[in-house]
Formats: structure tokens, sequence, C-alpha cells
């Protein structure tokens, strides 16, 4: 039994470890311009999901931070989205 929790845990965190890898980069471009509603709110949905992390969360910050000027209901709804799950 323990032998397979291990192994959950190892996958989880490979999991999370290649969401980061994947995601930083996306983050940090976005984040270096202007990007339209549509593809911030695309990036802010699929990130949502996968915000277990305190890594993934600081990613889902630094766009939320950076966009809930521009685009504040659509921004404030994922921010909602996010603390209810």
């Amino acid at each position: 039994m323990d032998d397979e929790i291990k192994k959950i845990v190892c996958m989880i965190t490979e999991l999370d470890d290649l969401a980061y890898a994947t995601y930083k980069p996306i983050v940090e471009e976005i984040c270096a311009r202007k990007a339209s509603e549509s593809e911030v709110e695309y990036l802010l949905d699929y990130m949502v999901g996968i915000c277990s992390s305190d890594r993934m969360l600081e990613l889902f910050k630094c766009v939320c931070r950076k966009y809930i000027y521009l685009y504040p209901e659509m921004v404030t709804s994922e921010i909602y989205t996010y603390k209810s799950m």
C-alpha cells in the first residue's frame, strides 16, 4: 500500500513539474505584451484547474495582476472560479 501511495505522489509531482515547465514560458510571454481578453481568458481557464502547487498559483496570480485593470470582469471571474475549487 505504501509503495502505491509513493508512486501516486511521485506521479503528481512529475505532473506539477511538467505543468510548471509548460506554463512558465507562456505566462512570461503573455505578461510581456498586451494580449486580447479572449487569449488571457483561455490561458486562465486552463491554469485554474492545475493551480495545486504554490508555484503554479504564482503563475496564475502573475497573469491576473497583469490584466486585472485591463479586463477586470473576466479576471475577477477567474479568481472566483479558483477560490470556489
